[in-house]
């Protein structure tokens, strides 16, 4: 039996997982939680009753996002196999997920005869990505155009590098604080420090640029 325990902050997507998986004989949904701290203690390894196979994990939770949730999860279990599930189909969040250990990434839209699949294949050693997914990867590699010799590249410290990825993969203030182990302050100054860098508007503009600069690849 392979037990499931989903993480997403929509009860409705949660059920309709938990409906679908009651008739598939090897696959249990044995448990779940709305939000990304829930996730945490629910499957803390000093106290946990739960101990699923997979973990189903929604990228964008309320309360913090799903790769720093990701992250917090198997540093307190290395051995659980998360498989992202978000509509968020940037190439740069992808690696990040798999970056963290997460061991396949499916776009919401998948059927869930494919998550199925999905569960699997990473049951099975294998990391999985949906059709969706590996097409956005082929397309972050093709719109990749050479730096021209005319662009000035700004030169950036570690740390401003680091909050820039973050910046274009959607954190907020206080999870790029968290993440990163500092404060707000200094987050919001290394974001101005950026956009002065950059000689642009927001962060919008910042996310842009730095796109067009090819900086936001590892």
């Amino acid at each position: 039996m392979i037990t499931v325990f989903t993480v997403d902050d929509h009860k409705m997507l949660i059920d309709s997982f938990k409906e679908h998986f009651e008739n598939i004989e090897d696959i249990e949904v044995i448990g779940y939680a709305i939000s990304g701290q829930q996730a945490i203690t629910a499957l803390n390894l000093s106290d946990r009753e739960l101990t699923p196979d997979v973990i189903l994990l929604d990228i964008g939770l309320g309360d913090m996002n799903g790769v720093e949730c990701a992250k917090q999860l198997l540093k307190n279990d290395p051995n659980l196999k998360i498989i992202g599930l978000s509509t968020y189909m940037q190439a740069s969040i992808v690696k990040k997920m798999l970056k963290t250990g997460a061991k396949g990434y499916v776009s919401k839209s998948t059927d869930l005869s494919q998550l199925e699949h999905a569960i699997r294949e990473v049951m099975g050693g294998n990391t999985y990505l949906d059709q969706q997914i590996q097409q956005s990867l082929v397309n972050s590699v093709m719109q990749q155009k050479p730096v021209k010799k005319t662009d000035i590249i700004p030169s950036l410290t570690k740390r401003e590098k680091e909050v820039l990825i973050l910046i274009a993969e959607e954190y907020n203030t206080k999870e790029i604080a968290t993440d990163l182990f500092i404060s707000v302050n200094t987050v919001e100054t290394h974001r101005k420090n950026l956009i002065s860098k950059f000689n642009v508007k927001n962060s919008i503009g910042l996310v842009r640029k730095a796109m067009q600069l090819n900086l936001l690849e590892d």
